[in-house]
């Protein structure tokens, strides 16, 4: 039954950043315990409450206006692709100034440490966490608020999730400091401390951090309560979880999970935390679950090349994303548009222009229609006028230094064809989860255990949804080709930190003729350490049970090539 007059999701983001402040009590993992004295379990104050959920990650900023990179979760988003030398500031390869590219810290691999920059995901998350845990402990065991109570859940699952992954110590090398290595095996399987809607402050102060079976289980549970609760539940806008976002996220858990040893964990203790095969293929089924449940379909090339609306206005391969008003933006500079659409006149971005590795660029497919969205090299404005709102003119003037658009540059986030004004500009949409996730998820999942199927769904997709002449060659390694087909599909969505860190893959920004900024030309042997993040040095102090469990510092255990030159 779909849930009708109980709440307008138009108006509720209207008002939603209002609401979120209520939700912010503490800058680190304290003050979570329940509010049940101080809201009524009332539907009406319920659904309030669920206003607050998807608008404080669009609102949330945690050190305030001089920190233009700080404006929540799509902030967060944009440094996990940099993390792994995704995006690039294209203007640098052309002689311009890189550092209007405001997400350097996790590029540069410099000062991501305790007392870093890594703060921000911890902060973020903990208190994304805070708002949901209090919608959670108003609606108890209510059967009149079970799908307030599902959709709470699944947004606490969804920030468990990358919290866990985020966290989870894996085996790095560095080349610079080779007791890093040590002190990483000393913390292994650990993710990071729950804070639920029980947790109390006293709690806190004592909450260590849980290894990854107890961590995951904890997930599945808010999952599959979410699952029940939201069986019959249609929302009403996409930033809004539905049960097709639940199963997205159990394929995201379980493809995680995949790639840990077959029968690692005790499933009599923790009967949803299965691993290696078994849990490739929870994960191809949950990710079909969730294709046939959204009813969502792959974006058109249309679509996807639409110079007005490209990924800036919900569709219908969306399955859950961000959803901005006027209200809900920081300001002018604290902004996804800012800093991701390289014709937003007021933003970093038009400065910085985020751009693709020269690699990924070259290995793409001439006939592969997202490859139009990145300017190459000896192209002229005539080969980009039918994906760009931009004039002629404009195409050669742009940008914060007047140079036009450069070599690399992506035209993928859009504006709604506004280049002048930030208040109107700002208003744009932001992805979570889209359905091509989930096919991608399919095709690598069940390639881990049956390659022919798997070259076949890829094989599919790409045929059928980008590319109609693409084939798998011969010898190809297919999950590297998988892998490859995602980053370009989910370059800049902060959707493939995941993939590199689980699957041991390497930053290669080493190579001859490499578009990197210099410093940020690294070639690594399997995972970066820097994709271990730190627990904030304030929080270790205030929560014994953190004491000596940190992850290390990864600031400056790797030499980029320049530096070593």
């Amino acid at each position: 039954m779909k849930m009708n007059n109980i709440f307008k999701f138009a108006a509720v983001v209207l008002g939603a950043s209002v609401l979120a402040t209520g939700c912010i009590q503490e800058t680190y993992q304290l003050g979570s315990s329940a509010t049940s004295d101080q809201v009524s379990d009332s539907p009406f104050a319920a659904d309030g409450m669920i206003a607050s959920i998807p608008a404080i990650l669009i609102t949330n900023n945690i050190y305030g206006g001089d920190y233009h990179d700080d404006f929540g979760y799509p902030s967060l988003m944009i440094q996990l692709d940099h993390a792994i030398g995704e995006v690039f500031p294209s203007n640098w390869y052309s002689g311009g100034n890189q550092y209007y590219d405001r997400f350097q810290f996790y590029h540069y691999q410099m000062s991501i440490g305790p007392t870093g920059y890594c703060s921000l995901f911890w902060y973020n998350y903990y208190q994304f966490i805070k708002c949901a845990n209090d919608l959670i402990s108003v609606c108890g065991d209510n059967p009149g608020l079970a799908e307030q109570r599902g959709i709470a859940k699944a947004y606490r699952a969804l920030y468990y999730l990358d919290l866990a992954r985020l966290y989870d110590p894996l085996y790095a090398v560095s080349t610079e400091r080779p007791e890093y290595q040590a002190a990483l095996a000393a913390i292994e399987g650990l993710t990071v401390p729950v804070v639920d809607e029980n947790t109390t402050e006293a709690d806190s102060k004592n909450n260590p951090r849980l290894p990854r079976e107890q961590m995951f289980q904890f997930i599945f549970n808010d999952l599959n309560d979410a699952e029940t609760c939201l069986a019959d539940f249609t929302p009403d806008a996409k930033n809004i979880p539905s049960l097709a976002v639940v199963y997205g996220l159990k394929a995201r858990a379980y493809l995680w999970l995949g790639g840990f040893a077959e029968g690692l964990y005790d499933t009599a203790q923790y009967p949803d935390v299965v691993t290696g095969n078994a849990a490739y293929k929870k994960a191809a089924e949950y990710a079909r679950l969730a294709i046939t449940a959204s009813g969502s379909q792959p974006l058109t090339e249309a679509e996807y090349c639409d110079p007005i609306n490209g990924f800036c206005t919900v569709n219908n391969s969306w399955m859950l994303g961000m959803i901005q008003s006027a209200e809900t933006v920081i300001s002018n500079l604290h902004s996804w548009a800012a800093h991701m659409c390289p014709t937003a006149g007021w933003g970093y971005g038009s400065g910085a222009q985020p751009g693709v590795r020269k690699a990924s660029y070259e290995r793409m497919s001439n006939t592969d229609f997202r490859k139009k969205l990145i300017v190459g090299p000896n192209t002229t404005y005539a080969d980009y006028k039918n994906v760009t709102d931009l004039t002629e003119e404009e195409w050669a003037t742009s940008g914060l230094e007047g140079k036009g658009i450069r070599t690399y540059c992506h035209l993928k986030f859009r504006t709604r064809g506004e280049k002048v004004s930030s208040t109107t500009g700002n208003v744009v949409d932001i992805p979570i989860m889209r359905v091509e996730e989930m096919y991608f998820i399919e095709a690598e999942a069940t390639a881990h255990y049956d390659a022919a199927t798997g070259k076949a769904l890829i094989t599919s997709f790409m045929t059928a949804h980008r590319d109609p002449q693409y084939t798998v060659a011969v010898g190809t390694d297919l999950i590297d080709e998988i892998i490859f087909q995602k980053r370009c599909e989910f370059w800049g969505e902060g959707v493939l930190f995941y993939d590199f860190k689980r699957l041991d893959m390497g930053i290669d920004n080493a190579y001859e003729g490499s578009n990197a900024p210099g410093g940020t030309d690294f070639s690594t042997t399997g995972r970066c350490p820097a994709w271990n993040i730190c627990i904030p040095q304030v929080e270790t102090q205030q929560n014994n049970a953190l004491e000596g469990k940190n992850n290390p510092d990864p600031s400056r255990t790797l030499k980029p090539k320049s530096e070593a030159a």
